[in-house]
């Protein structure tokens, strides 16, 4: 670990040395290419980030995007970077707990199966939906059509009805590799049962799946 540190404390160092090493002989005058980088780097970098920030969320409203308009507003009006800084983040932490905004990812795998049948439906996530809908919104998000689909049953589930009718909506639909796990942490290598000790129900040619996958949206 110190290593690591002395390491990191040098290149550091070198890095912010190294400007005036080679600019030294000049008496303070800069070539023009290097005050023209320093006068556009910087707006550049926090741009990049900013666009990198708003295309990692999905907005349910517009109104988060108010937290970016009143921190430029703000700077604009007052000058004032910490100002803007600090009132911005407030207003944007503020949204993101009322829960303006979700993330993008989806993950599908034995371990976190996005599909769940209860007693009282079927949930993508934690949103009630109808069977049908289920392969609309893997299209969405871009879901191979050859990919194992982990359809989790909760304990209470007795009839099966219910999931084998998810299951022929997902084949009608192109999906013919859905599979019926009864735990959570399902292990994948257990999936090419018909029924195993850890409660696993897949056709028995079902094939080993991925252990982590995250799509997005195909609109993304």
């Amino acid at each position: 670990m110190l290593c690591i540190i002395a390491v990191g404390a040098v290149v550091n160092f070198a890095l912010r040395a190294l400007p005036f090493v080679i600019f030294r002989k000049r008496a303070g005058m800069l070539p023009k290419w290097v005050v023209v980088v320093g006068e556009y780097a910087s707006p550049i970098i926090i741009a990049g980030l900013i666009m990198y920030t708003y295309s990692g969320l999905a907005w349910k409203t517009a109104y988060p995007y108010i937290a970016g308009i009143v921190t430029v507003g703000l700077h604009v009006w007052k000058r004032n970077p910490l100002m803007s800084i600090i009132a911005g983040t407030v207003i944007y932490v503020c949204l993101l707990n009322c829960g303006c905004a979700s993330t993008r990812q989806l993950e599908l795998d034995a371990q976190h199966p996005a599909v769940r049948v209860s007693t009282d439906g079927v949930y993508f996530g934690e949103e009630k939906v109808q069977p049908q809908e289920v392969a609309e919104i893997l299209d969405d998000y871009d879901v191979p059509h050859n990919r194992v689909i982990h359809i989790q049953l909760d304990p209470e589930v007795k009839d099966l009805r219910p999931a084998r009718f998810l299951m022929g909506c997902l084949a009608r639909a192109g999906y013919t590799r859905p599979v019926l796990v009864t735990k959570r942490h399902a292990e994948s290598e257990n999936l090419g049962k018909k029924k195993s000790n850890s409660g696993v129900v897949a056709p028995q040619s079902a094939p080993t799946a991925p252990k982590k996958i995250r799509y997005k949206k195909s609109t993304e």
